[in-house]
């Protein structure tokens, strides 16, 4: 991860668009767990709004594969305004269209189908 700025004109709006961002080179969103942590400490991105304990069980929570983020827990984040949860998600490259449109179960965001 380069940066932590977000490119919002590359964000994904699809399944289809997210997974070829996964497969891509691209590399402005986050990856990794590592990238989340290097996030978090840029003190200018939503995560550093987050108390440690819910830092760490949002960061427990993902999952990586196929390159990037598949799944993960949104209850940690509850305690941020609503724009900075669509931030976070952001982050690692999904649209606010994507995050509205996805199906989630009570606790996480599942896009293990990719």
């Amino acid at each position: 991860m380069q940066s932590t700025e977000i490119d919002r004109s590359r964000l994904a709006k699809s399944e289809k668009e997210y997974a070829a961002l996964l497969a891509s080179d691209d590399d402005w969103f986050a990856r990794t767990a590592e990238n989340v942590e290097r996030l978090r400490a840029s003190r200018h991105h939503a995560l550093s709004n987050l108390d440690h304990e819910d830092f760490r069980e949002f960061l427990d929570s993902l999952a990586f594969r196929n390159g990037g983020m598949v799944a993960g827990s949104y209850k940690p984040l509850m305690s941020l305004p609503l724009t900075q949860i669509f931030e976070v998600f952001e982050s690692f490259g999904i649209s606010r269209q994507l995050i509205a449109e996805e199906p989630t179960g009570r606790e996480g965001c599942d896009s293990s189908r990719l």
